[in-house]
């Protein structure tokens, strides 16, 4: 398990040094913070897709977990809570064996019949936190913003 969270943990370093380091900044200063977002998102997504994740889940999984990194890299003017959020959703991901792994500590059990039902709640769950919480750090965002 602790190997499992340091690969979590260097790999959100990686991805997030890569899409929400410098290139984000400097996007964010030409282009704003929304196209500059979307611009990154798509790349990120489409290294998923080259990693072998079929473009819905690229689309819905990592493009929208994007936005949310992509915030919290804004709002904080920094890596260090989009490392920890990333880190965090990805070791979560692994301990209940998401994304059809089956290394995690926890795995559910969807009675026959409820396999398509299932997918459904636990896509539309993911995207509404994920959605969620870039709200919660665009609010912070704008707050940390706005003239006093």
């Amino acid at each position: 398990m602790s190997l499992a969270l340091m690969a979590y943990v260097a790999l959100s370093c990686r991805e997030e040094l890569a899409f929400r380091g410098y290139p984000l900044r400097r996007l964010e200063s030409v282009i704003g913070p929304w196209f500059a977002q979307l611009v990154v998102a798509v790349v990120f997504l489409i290294e998923h897709v080259a990693g072998g994740m079929a473009w819905s889940e690229a689309i819905a999984g990592a493009g929208v977990g994007a936005l949310l990194f992509g915030m919290a890299a804004i709002a904080t003017r920094g890596l260090a809570v989009p490392i920890g959020v990333h880190a965090a959703w990805n070791f979560g991901d692994w301990m209940r064996s998401g994304g059809g792994k089956t290394t995690g500590f926890w795995k559910a059990v969807v009675e026959d019949g409820f396999e398509a039902h299932a997918g459904v709640v636990g896509w539309v769950g993911y995207v509404s936190v994920m959605l969620l919480a870039t709200l919660a750090f665009w609010i912070w965002y704008q707050r940390v913003n706005s003239p006093a």
